[in-house]
């Protein structure tokens, strides 16, 4: 009964890893980048495939050491529940801190995340662009920080592209600020507040556009240049939302740990 326990788990494991290997395919294709969140399904796969070999073909515990076998599970359980607990405020926080709780406010900050190589934006760029532009028609006493400087393979600053897709669809330029400058979205808050005419040390409430997935490190960033931050979210394409929430998570932790 166990040893056919264990063969269901290690079939499952092994279609479980093929999936996740297609997913890096589908997302590469999609981003032409091999970034952490393209390739982390794949590692996932193959760590699956490695757990699948092992149900099958190795009998003795890969950890002989009883009491330090009990220790991995008992971190590998933590950790879980830890990524579990991330994801879940990651997903959360857009209905907790949507623009509909701030109020009235003088400026939108629309954060960047690539152009490509002909300088058109990305699809998840468009999606925030197209929320900016919502928003403003219903409140067009607001300025508009496009936000994102120039990146590897991008013929000119995403601040740029953002300017251009906004003032094609009738976003006045006197509306428009652009910070070209910010290489990630500690930056972007950073230099953009230094477009902004108010005091160092002022409190600014604004609300800010990105897609759905970066939303609650974002407001922690924000918060941390002097901003009460309201979010707009974004849909992500479909084809990256596993990549994005994961690869997020990681740059979570490294927002907490570093990004000061």
């Amino acid at each position: 009964m166990v040893k056919r326990g264990k063969q269901i788990l290690g079939a499952i494991l092994i279609v479980l890893g093929i999936l996740l290997c297609l997913n890096t395919l589908f997302a590469y294709n999609y981003s032409s980048d091999w970034n952490l969140g393209v390739v982390l399904p794949a590692v996932l796969g193959v760590l699956c495939w490695a757990y699948a070999y092992k149900l099958f073909f190795v009998r003795e515990p890969l950890i002989k050491n009883k009491g330090l076998r009990t220790a991995v599970i008992v971190f590998m359980v933590l950790c879980l529940v830890f990524f579990v607990t991330v994801e879940a405020a990651m997903i959360l926080d857009p209905m907790v801190h949507s623009s509909t709780a701030a109020g009235r406010v003088d400026t939108v900050i629309v954060l960047g995340c690539g152009i490509w190589p002909d300088g058109r934006p990305t699809l998840s760029l468009i999606e925030r662009l197209d929320k900016a532009i919502a928003y403003y028609k219903e409140n067009p006493h607001v300025t508009l920080i496009v936000s994102g400087g120039k990146g590897p393979n991008e013929p000119y600053s995403e601040a740029q592209a953002m300017e251009t897709y906004l003032l094609e669809r009738g976003i006045p330029q006197e509306k428009i600020l652009k910070e070209d400058q910010s290489t990630s979205t500690r930056e972007n808050f950073e230099f953009s507040r230094r477009l902004m005419n108010v005091p160092n040390d002022a409190r600014v409430r604004i609300v800010f556009v990105t897609n759905d997935f970066h939303i609650l490190r974002s407001r922690i960033l924000a918060k941390r240049f002097g901003f009460e931050a309201y979010a707009i979210p974004a849909p992500t394409p479909s084809v990256v939302v596993f990549n994005s929430y994961l690869r997020e998570f990681f740059a979570f932790v490294k927002t907490m740990l570093f990004d000061y």
